[in-house]
């Protein structure tokens, strides 16, 4: 349901109140197919503070001059008279579009108060809808703001990252949630996770985040999107990524269609330079085929065994058969390890996947971080499996030089040119990192 907000601007005693009343009742039951107005009389900073909470569509003013005077003629009128609440009115509507500038303002009054309704429209509101006229003209007015702010370009154009899992267990999850905690820690980007993967809500757990909004009220909120709604409504983790998983009864997923779900993956872009989004384990083909349609790169995460090879190449045929663009298409290789029989390059041709990526075997150390309900990829940048996380950042663009870079990117290089390019390698001693940590009792995170 859609929420409109009224600051009533109530002034000029009981007759002055009594008349801000009566614009409430009139646009409330104008407006009524359309959502609920709230009406706020209070000061300027009580109603900044109502705007963060409802999260209205459309902010109405009121503009009115002194009751007394609205009949008067304006050559009749002292300088200064009844001037006040324009005045008021007119300050409010400034600091809105400094603090909102992407929320629509509409003045309301009446068309007979000649000087309100200018100062109205000098003060910059998107439209003046008046009191004494039709309802039906409200309405007009509210649906063209809506449709203007849905279709509105967005400022920012961020980019999602799709991570499929060939099978249950080949790491696609530990891989999202420490990739995405890696991009946000290493760069000044905005980042989300979706965590659309089953079993439901491992990203959420793996990250220690407790998250109560989910995917599917984003989807049925879309239109309440916007900078203070993302703030408020998302879960974070304390390094300020972005967590939004599936609701607990996948039943709610029925209930929304496959364009409302890439509308909101749209909607994110304006406010997050990354989305990251983990299927792995995700059962719908369908669904995920219209996410990797979206999406900007795809990460196919497999590893070095037949059966997930199979997996793989079964998965691939599905997403032959609805067209799917391997372009964008990238294998990657968990748990690898360089002494087994299947090289990458041998798995990527076996499923035509010109672009494979390899992160190492590095189960216990992910293990025990997720024990401690940490994410190696903050807890010990230094990790192999956190430095050849870096190089994908790196190689599909997501890595970016800030002041609050810990350091990784930085030698990655150096690193590259010792490995010859390859992080696959396996470490010849044991991590000193690893060594430091303590060994707990589940290993159900290293999947």
């Amino acid at each position: 349901m859609d929420y409109f907000l009224l600051h009533g601007g109530a002034r000029g005693g009981m007759q002055g109140d009594a008349q801000a009343a009566g614009v409430h009742r009139w646009l409330a039951g104008a407006i009524r197919e359309l959502g609920v107005l709230v009406a706020e009389t209070t000061g300027h900073d009580a109603f900044i503070e109502q705007i963060g909470a409802v999260n209205p569509e459309v902010v109405f003013v009121r503009f009115a001059s002194s009751p007394t005077l609205i009949d008067v003629p304006d050559h009749d009128q002292k300088l200064g008279e009844g001037a006040d609440a324009i005045i008021e009115a007119t300050q409010l509507v400034a600091q809105l579009t400094r603090l909102f500038p992407g929320l629509p303002l509409v003045a309301v009054g009446s068309a007979a108060d000649g000087r309100a309704m200018l100062a109205a429209l000098r003060a910059g509101v998107k439209d003046f809808v008046d009191v004494d006229g039709a309802p039906a003209e409200a309405v007009r007015v509210v649906r063209r703001l809506l449709a203007e702010r849905a279709s509105a370009e967005p400022t920012r154009r961020g980019r999602v990252l799709a991570v499929l899992g060939a099978r249950p267990g080949v790491g696609a999850t530990t891989l999202a949630t420490n990739l995405a905690t890696l991009v946000r820690r290493t760069s000044a980007s905005d980042v989300m996770l979706l965590d659309l993967g089953q079993p439901l809500r491992d990203g959420a757990l793996y990250l220690n985040v407790q998250a109560n909004f989910h995917f599917v009220e984003a989807v049925r909120n879309l239109r309440r999107f916007d900078q203070v709604f993302v703030q408020t409504a998302l879960s974070r983790h304390p390094n300020g990524l972005a967590v939004l998983p599936l609701p607990i009864s996948l039943a709610e997923m029925r209930d929304i269609s496959f364009s409302e779900a890439l509308g909101l993956l749209s909607r994110l872009r304006t406010f997050f330079d990354l989305q990251v989004v983990d299927l792995g384990g995700f059962g719908n083909i369908d669904f995920i085929a219209q996410i990797i349609k979206a999406a900007d790169d795809v990460m196919l995460v497999t590893e070095q065994s037949v059966g997930a090879i199979v997996s793989a190449a079964e998965l691939m045929q599905e997403l032959k058969k609805r067209e799917i663009d391997r372009d964008h298409l990238h294998l990657t290789i968990s748990k690898f390890d360089t002494r087994l029989s299947l090289d990458a390059a041998q798995i990527a041709e076996r499923l035509e996947i010109p672009s494979v990526l390899t992160v190492p075997n590095r189960r216990e150390a992910l293990v025990i971080a997720s024990n401690q309900g940490a994410m190696l990829a903050e807890t010990h940048p230094t990790d192999a499996y956190v430095r050849a996380l870096a190089q994908i950042a790196q190689t599909l663009g997501y890595a970016q030089q800030s002041e609050r870079a810990s350091g990784v990117s930085s030698w990655v290089s150096g690193v590259s040119a010792r490995l010859g390019g390859r992080f696959g390698a396996r470490s010849k001693r044991k991590s000193a990192d690893a060594t430091e940590l303590d060994i707990g009792t589940t290993e159900r995170n290293a999947t």
